[in-house]
């Protein structure tokens, strides 16, 4: 934790101590919101749209923009492997891409469920 928190958490607790039972419950309150909205903004699928051309690096990019809440060290794998089937082997880009996108779509589902 940085100083500058720790600071900061410093002078919240000395806040906390003055609030009354009604301070309390409204930060209580303020607390829970913020904490499932950030959940929620985590969680959220950002979607964006396929363009006609598009490479399977851009892909892959475009793809982990679209989840960031997933994670790339767990991804780097798979997607690894289906990069290289294309650029190797010679699998048909837009092949490779739909396998990313369902790998991706799937990786996400496989979070929601565990949560």
């Amino acid at each position: 934790m940085r100083s500058e928190e720790k600071a900061r958490r410093a002078r919240l607790l000395q806040m906390l101590d003055r609030l009354d039972a009604e301070g309390l419950r409204t930060l209580a309150d303020l607390a829970e919101f913020l904490a499932a909205r950030a959940e929620n903004r985590c969680d959220a699928e950002i979607v964006t749209l396929r363009p006609q051309s598009e490479s399977v690096v851009q892909a892959v990019k475009r793809l982990n923009r679209s989840f960031p809440m997933l994670s790339r060290a767990q991804l780097m794998g798979p997607v690894g492997d289906l990069v290289s089937q294309h650029m190797v082997d010679g699998r048909d880009a837009e092949a490779v891409i739909d396998a990313l996108e369902a790998l991706y779509a799937s990786a996400f589902s496989a979070r929601r469920a565990a949560k």
